[in-house]
């Protein structure tokens, strides 16, 4: 990345690139003819275009079918060749008693098609045999942009109900050597786009935590964002074969069997930009703060309490409470920054089995609680959000059978993990489940006086159709699981003392604004597809993350994958550890121990920059910095491939205008590298004068005034650096 190139997309806060405003590219006459709207008569030959900034559309329509068949920006060619006969939507649905159609595009004739310089409408025939009145299409230009906006609408028969809609669909895609695409999977993934890659994500979870993806290649791509507000349920997809790529969105309405249409609870923006992964991350940032989860959502003002903005490392103590407040004070004089303590297994019960009756606690809990807090620690317990298991109380004898989320056979969800337990999915919508978690949070909050609640699988799982008819919404997917949750945590933070934090598992961003921190540790690793910081790139100086990935058994034994964790956690912006106590102060770990503290004692002088600020992207350190190659094992099963320079690198800006770039070395050697310093995101001219300051794990270690765009720095072994640039108008 060329730090200085990011920097002005960042100042100039949206990604227009090449802007040439819309260019009328047809003759008067042709444009009066295609406004008129052209009949059933001229639908088997002819074409539409749409040009926006850089980006120009054909479709052409042969025989009454649509089809995509150009989709450039530039010279780089998306869909180069005819994809006729390839579906750009489908809708599905539910009839009269136990009828159902599935109906795409190329299933109907296309029977109007009107062109303007700024906006493209397709309109097809009515279909009653399959529930459908008509639908229409349309395609917009942004004026001075690189960027279109899809809809969809339907007009639907008597008794007749969408029950889900792919839009868009994107097929043809070419396969240029070097294609790559991004997905918004935990961190964010980077797939090679060749033959039978395959992604797939439901949204709001883990796999799509936002709302986007993007292909690009040769420093051009194409941005494809479902820029929905609601937060509605749906899934992005995306293959490759031998004939080209594909990218799917699928939504998941809500059943409203009152409904005479249908229509898209968002326009999906397809758009060219140049750049990789995080140019396209910072269209999606520019959309988000137009969301509720993403509005004024700044870490200075969200009211996070200090010492959860201050943790440098998070460690999970043992689940005995009268054994584990020693191991911890030994960790501490270690480490020497702010720690904070994860308690699993704190309850009875075993793990993924009776919840949710967490209630009683272990002998000696809020004692332990107590003693933890006194040697200088906060302490945040699990609970489990999102399951219940049909044993319990909660299930048999307070109701709670009913207000599980339902299949269409009346069944609910099950899901099953390491206990072997069967678990059910619950409604959040429903204000018994509401109550029943909200509860649980209280408890452990003023009764047992815990600094945080840290509420399992709200950000990570997946949202389910619910067909039950009694939950207080409307029958399929919508906004249910999203508002349902929503109304939960606010009920929680209404009761919540000052100084408590809330948490849970992953980053679906529908609760970002309503949550202090999010644990990161389920972006997959393999063969196939590699984490990049799309995360930080959408919300850092927005949200804390902490951990990165889990720590298998043999992370801290082989090194490598441990130290490849905690470096991408240093430089992408991340609270360090989510490891055992005791596994990180075994002896036998005493190197990666080292590495920790290192990479934690560094962060802590950067707080400005690594928690609180933004990222500008990864660069390039050059100099000495070979690769390192290894092998991991995958948090649940296989290995995954180590690839990395020894020497990571980043780019960040302080809320005062200071910019700096975060080292980690996860080698054994001590590595003399030099990187481009984010002058201009300093606001520094070219050519002027800047104070350029080196901190390490012990602190300051040189200042100075320099003009050199470039900096060398040395850093140590298994170690860190940070270098801090301020330009006259930083504080």
């Amino acid at each position: 990345m060329v730090v200085k190139a990011r920097a002005a997309a960042l100042r100039l806060k949206t990604m227009k690139t090449d802007v040439r405003g819309i260019i009328c590219f047809a003759a008067a006459a042709l444009l009066i003819s295609a406004a008129a709207g052209r009949g059933e008569d001229a639908m088997k030959d002819t074409t539409a275009a749409l040009k926006s900034g850089d980006l120009a559309l054909e479709f052409s329509v042969r025989d009454g079918q649509l089809a995509l068949t150009s989709l450039k920006s530039g010279r780089a060619a998306w869909v180069e060749a005819p994809a006729q006969g390839q579906a750009l939507w489908q809708i599905a649905l539910n009839g009269p008693g136990t009828q159902t159609a599935e109906v795409p595009c190329t299933g109907l004739k296309v029977s109007r098609i009107e062109e303007r310089p700024e906006r493209v409408t397709i309109e097809w025939a009515e279909d009653a045999s399959h529930g459908l009145k008509g639908v229409t299409m349309t395609v917009r230009a942004e004026p001075k942009t690189n960027m279109t906006h899809w809809s969809l609408s339907a007009e639907l028969a008597e008794g007749w109900q969408v029950r889900r809609a792919d839009f868009p669909r994107i097929p043809g895609i070419a396969l240029r050597r070097g294609l790559k695409f991004a997905a918004p999977a935990g961190w964010g993934c980077e797939y090679t786009v060749k033959p039978g890659m395959s992604y797939g994500g439901t949204y709001p979870s883990v796999m799509a935590a936002m709302q986007f993806a993007a292909y690009y290649n040769g420093g051009r791509g194409l941005y494809i964002g479902l820029h929905d507000r609601s937060g509605s349920h749906k899934h992005l997809s995306a293959r490759a074969d031998a004939a080209g790529a594909a990218f799917i969105c699928t939504n998941w309405p809500a059943i409203d069997r009152k409904a005479t249409s249908f229509r898209l609870p968002y326009e999906a923006a397809i758009g060219a930009f140049r750049g990789d992964h995080y140019e396209a991350a910072h269209i999606y940032r520019e959309f988000t703060s137009e969301t509720k989860w993403g509005k004024n959502l700044s870490l200075a003002k969200r009211g996070i309490p200090d010492w959860m903005r201050e943790t440098d490392i998070w460690l999970m103590p043992d689940p005995e409470p009268l054994t584990n407040v020693e191991s911890c004070r030994k960790a501490a004089a270690y480490f020497g920054v702010p720690i904070s303590l994860h308690w699993y297994r704190w309850h009875e019960i075993p793990y993924d089995t009776l919840y949710p009756e967490y209630f009683p606690p272990k002998a000696g809990f809020v004692e332990g609680i107590k003693k933890l807090q006194e040697a200088g620690f906060h302490v945040m317990p699990y609970i489990n959000g999102r399951l219940c298991d049909p044993n319990s109380k909660t299930w048999n004898d307070e109701g709670g059978s009913k207000w599980a989320a339902r299949k269409d056979s009346g069944e609910p969800y099950t899901e099953v993990y390491g206990s072997k337990v069967p678990l059910n999915v619950m409604c959040p919508a429903t204000e018994f489940w509401q109550n029943k978690i909200a509860g649980l949070v209280k408890r452990l909050t003023q009764e047992c006086g815990v600094d945080a609640v840290y509420i399992d699988q709200i950000g990570a799982a997946y949202p389910e159709r619910c067909l039950a008819e009694d939950h207080g919404h409307l029958p399929g997917g919508g906004t249910f699981w999203v508002d349902g949750y929503r109304r939960m945590l606010d009920q929680i933070r209404r009761e919540l003392p000052k100084g408590k934090a809330l948490t849970t598992e992953e980053d679906g961003e529908c609760w970002n604004d309503q949550l202090d921190a999010l644990l990161l540790v389920n972006t997959p690793t393999s063969a196939s597809a590699r984490p990049v910081p799309i995360f930080p790139a959408v919300y850092s100086g927005r949200a804390l993350s902490f951990g990165f990935q889990y720590i298998p058994g043999d992370d801290l034994q082989r090194s490598l994958p441990w130290r490849a964790k905690m470096a991408r956690a240093f430089v992408w912006g991340s609270q360090l550890g989510w490891v055992n106590v005791d596994r990180i102060m075994d002896p036998k770990a005493a190197a990666e121990a080292e590495f920790l503290r290192n990479l934690a004692r560094c962060r802590n002088h950067g707080h400005e920059f690594l928690a609180r600020g933004r990222f500008l992207g990864e660069v390039a350190a050059e100099g000495d910095n070979p690769r390192i190659k290894g092998e991991g094992t995958g948090s649940f099963s296989g290995t995954y491939p180590i690839d990395l320079p020894s020497v990571l690198a980043s780019a960040w800006l302080s809320d005062d205008g200071a910019a700096a770039v975060a080292l980690a070395n996860v080698s054994d050697e001590a590595r003399e590298v030099t990187v481009n310093l984010p002058l201009e995101a300093a606001g520094v001219n070219e050519g002027g004068r800047f104070e350029v300051t080196v901190f390490g794990p012990e602190g300051r270690l040189s200042s100075a005034r320099s003009s050199a765009p470039a900096q060398s720095v040395s850093v140590p072994a298994r170690s860190a650096a940070l270098v801090v640039v301020r330009g006259p108008g930083s504080k």
